[in-house]
């Protein structure tokens, strides 16, 4: 785990400990594909969990800066990215943000979509992408 991706999991933390905003997901299923979307209002600071694989970002409209394990960044949508599988996110909205992350399985139901596609520590990171042979460490 990277010093950024500690300085997350500590931020994460701290922003636990303060009155918290009810943020509502919407999700989506269609034909192998899963979407998450989640309208995040200005001022806010959201933390994300790990994801396991390679899915795609949209921010529809807003004015986020993102920090992850590799960079912090402004970003201002519309917007697409991919991101990266191990990538844990901190936020902090600027502007209300309309966020979507989509990514494919064969999983029918949020429960079972949260169990395969993201977890809250890299010890389950890297026990999920073994036993679904999702990537290689040596």
């Amino acid at each position: 785990r990277s010093n950024q991706n500690q300085s997350i999991f500590d931020l994460e933390q701290e922003v636990l400990e303060l009155p918290q905003i009810p943020l509502e997901p919407v999700h989506y299923f269609a034909q192998g594909l899963y979407a998450r979307e989640l309208w995040m209002p200005k001022g806010s600071i959201v933390t994300g969990k790990i994801h396991v694989k390679e899915h795609l970002c949209i921010i529809s409209f807003g004015d986020v800066t993102v920090a992850s394990d590799d960079c912090t960044i402004r970003i201002t949508g519309p917007c697409t990215f991919v991101g990266k599988p191990g990538s844990k996110r901190a936020l902090y909205v600027h502007e209300d943000t309309l966020w979507t992350a989509i990514h494919s399985t064969d999983k029918t139901t949020v429960e079972e979509c949260e169990e395969t596609l993201v977890t809250n520590s890299y010890d389950d990171f890297i026990r999920i992408c073994q036993e679904n042979k999702l990537c290689l460490s040596g």
